[in-house]
């Protein structure tokens, strides 16, 4: 029995050990309901209980807001701590010993943790009337929501104060990226602690409170703050995200605090100016479906159409949300929470933003402009269907049609014929070429990658895959990952639960944008089943042939054995 399915067992003895209603009930007030129990929703704001605790399957379900699972995962998200922390509580309680081992505390964590402590102390102790508490006030932040948010301020003393009292080392603070040339890296600056999509703090953003520039100084990128992959707010905000199936993105620190803080708590902040494909994997373990809410300006504009480029490809729901004012925090602030949801409702699907946020540009009153302004249209029409967003076509091109005052079929007439035009460099197409045929055959001819790449680009193949004998193959990703689907686990589950391994697999083949032809993937996949199927079979029949002593017997496997590799060698086998 190997490791995983040791843990497995265990992990089974723990929850078939303990009931589910006493863990539950240890928590929150249920009472019986028939033969289940019910109870108000721990996870989402309700006053008519539709959380269900099931005795008969030791599971739980919310019919409000969609939350489910077993007493581990009930500990897990109550809790808020991981899933080894989960299964660790309740082994202590069912009297079952287990060994699981934590991730080591890393030093550069627990040094960025240290020194949050220490400027968000600087900035309780400074007075209402210094200029720090005076800019709060003016975003609508007391010292309430300072600590509740890790907001501090530095003074330039902060990060030698914590190294003198500590077993730290200047070296370390200089390789975090607080400390350069014989002084803090922060100086007379909000400090806003940025925590990854796991909740380890790993960087700083400080912004100026005095003019000077620039106005944002963030914490170098580093082996743990990578701008491009973390979300802020994101490791607090996954499980509302959850709940409503869909998040609200956002381009500023005090946009996403702002819209917390009014209720829309399925909010996250991107550190850069857009949504980055490594963004949209971290995302698409909670939704599928995104509102963006950037800047109203020209800036935020860009941002905005980046953003789509960056996921449309992937299958994602977007939306974008049109208002007045400068930003998401000036809304919060000018706005009761009523229209804001409005507001929310009645945001542009993605395919019908793009006409329109490009009408500014040209002139298409002008034959010249409309040109021109089509042109752009061809551009994104050409990405949507390489994407295969087939579904999306006509509303685009009625969209179009409405702008320009001409009939669907023209409009689609004129695009089609301006792909063919568009101007590529002769020799990056090759080029291109050249790459996308490559990496078809890394995908065709690795196994692991193959059964990954077709279950997450083509829905259709996933029924396919099921029906694969995976204990034809030896333990690995595509092994790990096939005992994942055969157990109903969707992909949020498989990176939750998965292997260090499989989970930067699926990550490497999510972030690829590339369509290749699906049934010359999967021919080349079954043909490497059947050469597997036959490998395990000779193997045992070598092992059979091992303990025979009769020589007509013995003939006979040797036979068997020789029609096998045949059969393999015809498959492409060694």
């Amino acid at each position: 029995m190997n490791n995983y399915d040791q843990l497995k067992e265990t992990v089974q003895k723990i929850k078939d050990s303990l009931s589910i209603v006493d863990v539950i009930s240890s928590y929150i007030s249920v009472k019986k309901a028939g033969r289940n129990y019910s109870a108000l929703c721990p996870f989402h704001p309700e006053d008519t209980p539709s959380f269900y605790v099931f005795a008969e399957t030791n599971t739980y379900h919310c019919f409000g807001c969609g939350a489910h699972g077993d007493a581990i995962n009930f500990v897990k998200e109550y809790e808020k701590v991981s899933y080894v922390q989960a299964v660790k509580k309740l082994a202590a309680q069912s009297g079952i010993q287990i060994e699981l081992e934590e991730r080591p505390e890393i030093p550069e964590l627990r040094l960025n943790r240290e020194v949050a402590v220490a400027y968000s102390d600087t900035l309780m102790n400074l007075p209402d009337s210094s200029e720090i508490w005076k800019y709060l006030k003016n975003r609508s932040i007391d010292r309430q929501a300072a600590k509740e948010f890790e907001l501090g301020f530095s003074t330039g003393k902060e990060v030698m104060q914590v190294i003198n009292k500590s077993d730290f080392k200047v070296e370390l603070a200089i390789r975090n990226g607080l400390y350069n040339q014989n002084r803090e890296f922060f100086n007379n600056r909000l400090i806003i602690p940025i925590r990854d999509n796991n909740g380890d703090l790993s960087g700083f953003s400080a912004r100026s409170i005095d003019g000077s520039s620039p106005k944002y100084l963030n914490t170098p990128e580093t082996q743990y703050f990578k701008k491009g992959k973390i979300l802020y707010l994101y490791h607090k905000t996954k499980n509302y995200i959850k709940q409503n199936d869909f998040a609200i993105i956002v381009e500023g620190y005090f946009d996403a605090i702002s819209m917390y803080r009014a209720g829309f708590k399925n909010v996250a902040a991107v550190l850069g100016s857009v949504l980055t494909k490594e963004h949209a994997f971290e995302l698409m373990k909670s939704t599928n479906k995104i509102i963006t809410m950037f800047d109203s300006d020209e800036a935020g504009r860009k941002a905005t159409l980046s953003s789509i480029d960056n996921l449309c490809a992937k299958g994602f729901q977007i939306a974008v949300a049109k208002y007045d004012e400068k930003d998401p925090d000036e809304l919060v602030r000018s706005n009761q929470n009523k229209y804001i949801a409005e507001l929310l409702k009645k945001s542009y699907k993605f395919h019908e933003y793009i006409p329109h946020a490009y009408v500014s540009r040209y002139d298409i009153q002008n034959d010249f402009g409309l040109e021109e302004y089509l042109k752009e249209m061809s551009v994104w029409y050409k990405k949507f269907t390489e994407s295969k967003r087939f579904e999306i076509l006509d509303t685009f091109i009625s969209t179009i049609a409405q702008i320009t005052k001409k009939r669907d079929e023209i409009i689609e007439e004129i695009i089609k014929s301006k792909i063919q035009t568009l101007n590529f460099k002769a020799d990056s197409i090759i080029q291109n070429q050249q790459k996308h045929q490559n990496l078809e055959k890394e995908i065709r001819y690795d196994f692991d990658r193959s059964i990954i790449y077709l279950w997450l680009k083509y829905d259709d193949y996933k029924e396919k895959l099921n029906e694969l004998d995976s204990g034809a193959i030896d333990e690995g990703p595509a092994k790990e990952f096939l005992r994942f689907v055969n157990e109903g686990k969707n992909i949020t589950q498989i990176l939750e639960n998965g292997s260090v391994q499989l989970c930067e697999m699926i990550s490497q083949i999510y972030l690829i944008d590339s369509f290749f032809e699906p049934g010359k993937i999967y021919d080349a996949l079954k043909m490497t089943f059947e050469r597997k199927t036959f490998q395990k079979h000779i193997d045992s029949l070598k092992n059979k042939l091992k303990g025979t002593v009769d020589e007509e017997e013995r003939a006979k496997i040797a036979l068997e054995i020789i029609n096998c590799i045949s059969k393999q060698k015809s498959l492409g086998g060694k």
